[in-house]
């Protein structure tokens, strides 16, 4: 927590609370998780009986708020001879059993609450990745904490666009921070003609009959000169996993121009694409046009 977010906050009256009540009331209060200390008492079991610094009293919302909590120590399941205090009242052995103690209220209180666990808003942050790969949800571990809380507790309804020209847009936009612009029933390329000095399968290749029904194009307002190996393989990734399966597509980065005044592929002395032109231009001269790259 920073400076700039510490604020003075009044402490609530917690005595008489159960210890998971008292965390709840200091939750809301604006307060972080209590320290929890436990004492043999007659009050109820797990109530509050003390807390450090008292009600009413105005710290930084960063205090951690110390409460002693009545609980039954594991000693008294022992023998007798083992309960005996010293004669100062001290007793190393039921000390050392308040850590186990410890231990067992926090499994008991897991189990208690397992149905958190299983809520994105609750469970806890390390556990989020596990609870996304339930759903076969993917999740990126640089994204905000409450990011990936919102995300997969909306996952069923990605799940109802995935496919779509909209779930791959949304997609894109989550893991890219770029919203794309996907071109349906599209190829960039009509065709081409093998020049008289290619040879077939050497320096040239030929493509596969496409068909534009099962087809689509991804433009990315992205300089090409911006573009980075990872956010490649990222975007290839998302869109293998939210395309539909018999679905071919073609990604393309469009920036400004700056060595072409038309983008076209040349195999031996002619340019892949019907209607495309292939200009040669001055390294120092600017078109001022769209650049398309694709990948």
């Amino acid at each position: 927590m920073t400076l700039g977010t510490i604020r003075q906050l009044r402490v609530p009256d917690l005595i008489g609370l159960t210890a998971q009540n008292a965390a709840l009331v200091l939750k809301a209060a604006g307060f972080p998780q209590p320290d929890i200390q436990y004492a043999e008492s007659y009050e109820p079991r797990l109530s509050v009986i003390s807390q450090s610094p008292p009600a009413r009293q105005i710290k930084d919302s960063t205090t951690v708020i110390r409460i002693t909590v009545s609980q039954r120590n594991l000693i008294r399941q022992m023998p007798a001879i083992y309960q005996k205090d010293q004669n100062d009242g001290s007793n190393l052995l039921r000390d050392f059993l308040w850590v186990f103690q410890h231990i067992i209220d926090g499994i008991n209180d897991t189990i208690d609450n397992i149905h958190d666990v299983f809520d994105p808003y609750e469970t806890p942050e390390e556990f989020l990745p596990w609870l996304a790969s339930w759903i076969a949800f993917t999740i990126d571990d640089n994204w905000p904490v409450e990011k990936k809380r919102h995300l997969i507790k909306k996952a069923m309804e990605f799940y109802r666009i995935r496919g779509t020209v909209k779930g791959l847009e949304l997609w894109l936009e989550l893991f890219t921070g770029v919203t794309p612009d996907i071109l349906e029933n599209e190829w960039p390329f009509q065709g081409f003609q093998i020049g008289v000095n290619s040879t077939i399968g050497i320096d040239s290749i030929i493509l596969p009959p496409v068909n534009k029904a099962h087809c689509f194009v991804v433009d990315f307002p992205i300089d090409p000169d911006e573009v980075t190996d990872e956010l490649i393989f990222r975007i290839h990734d998302v869109i293998q996993a939210q395309k539909p399966a018999h679905a071919t597509y073609y990604l393309r980065f469009k920036g400004e121009r700056k060595g072409l005044a038309a983008f076209g592929i040349v195999i031996g002395e002619h340019a892949v694409g019907a209607g495309m032109e292939v200009v040669e231009i001055e390294d120092d001269e600017d078109a001022g046009d769209d650049l398309d790259i694709g990948i």
